[in-house]
């Protein structure tokens, strides 16, 4: 990879070989600026991604001899990888991707990637407001978020003015749990962490089963393991949040998520089928919901999606994009062609 520029430019960099410098700029740029506030670019969540096994190129951006952007990658885990094209840190686990910069801040990409030797990027999660950045995309996607803007208790009263009917059934059916199973034991954040993330990794991948995935994200080592170092993070870029609900020491429903100040990534949601009539997920979601604000977190992100169970309780929309950069030149030739066989067969 080129040696570090000086005056401006950009350099991919192992992960590991980021100085103090540079890791503060990187996180002064998360803590200080709403747009960068995503616990999937933050870097512990890098740090979490390379201690399970996978390595982090990160691109660097200078000016006047300083960091001042960054942008973590990792190369696919496929032929295509192995021609040059990374994907977002985290690849299918990642629900946020793009530059963690100043407002306004502008690069042109495929320059970018000619100057630090990075041929191809192939991405999805591209939220919106990385347009700002001069970042092509296409393909938008709808995302969702609950946004908290008072209360939890004028929040839920305010629902009930918007959507009577969405608010009375879920009362109902938390009602008529409580009458079928006993009283319900919710928990924002696990005391017994460990067991009831295996429980949470247990039950997605027998949910994967029943609907036919073959390639599922948590059907691989790497993958479980980036949930339990995360499990483990405590910083306020990003810290693992796993809120259960059970009736005694049976599991009702769960959600494994990540939270970045205020923020707080809705992500791995699993419920035990055995209470699926009463949706489970939709009880457990009204608890951490109350629970939050609390908390101060003030935004609960609903992810890429527009689906009628990641529609309860949204009240925002946003866009995603996906997309490609390419280096351009024969560099880049292989790695696209590669990457145009898999997308076709696949």
């Amino acid at each position: 990879m080129p040696n570090q520029v000086q005056g401006e430019g950009c350099v991919a960099k192992p992960l590991a070989t980021l100085d103090a410098a540079e890791r503060a700029a990187w996180s002064g740029l998360v803590d200080r600026h709403s747009g960068n506030r995503y616990a999937f670019l933050s870097p512990v969540y890098a740090d979490a991604v390379d201690a399970a096994g996978i390595p982090v190129t990160v691109l660097v951006f200078y000016r006047d001899g300083r960091s001042v952007a960054f942008m973590a990658l990792q190369r696919r885990p496929d032929y295509a990888g192995r021609l040059g094209a990374y994907e977002p840190v985290g690849g299918v686990m990642s629900d946020y991707f793009g530059l963690v910069a100043e407002p306004g801040f502008q690069v042109d990409m495929p320059a970018a990637m000619r100057s630090c030797g990075v041929p191809v990027i192939a991405f999805t999660h591209l939220d919106e407001g990385q347009l700002q950045h001069g970042l092509s995309a296409e393909q938008p996607r709808i995302g969702l978020k609950t946004v908290i803007e008072e209360p939890t208790n004028e929040f839920w009263s305010r629902l009930r003015q918007s959507d009577k009917k969405f608010v009375n059934d879920t009362e109902r059916r938390e009602r008529k749990l409580v009458n079928d199973h006993g009283a319900l034991r919710f928990e924002l954040e696990s005391s017994s962490p460990q067991e009831d993330l295996a429980w949470v990794v247990e039950r997605k991948c027998a949910q994967y089963g029943r609907t036919a995935r073959v390639n599922a994200p948590l059907f691989y080592r790497c993958n479980v393991d980036l949930l339990f170092h995360l499990l483990e993070a405590k910083s306020p870029q990003c810290r693992g949040v796993l809120s259960t609900l059970k009736v005694g020491d049976q599991f009702v429903a769960a959600h494994f998520g990540l939270r970045c100040h205020d923020v707080l990534h809705n992500w791995f949601p699993v419920y035990d089928p055995v209470f699926s009539s009463y949706s489970p997920g939709r009880i457990l979601l009204r608890h951490i919901i109350e629970a939050i604000v609390g908390e101060g977190v003030r935004v609960m992100d609903r992810g890429e999606g527009d689906t009628p169970a990641k529609r309860d309780f949204a009240n925002r929309e946003h866009f995603y994009y996906r997309g490609l950069w390419s280096a351009g030149g024969l560099s880049a030739f292989p790695a696209r062609s590669a990457l145009s066989l898999i997308w076709r067969l696949g």
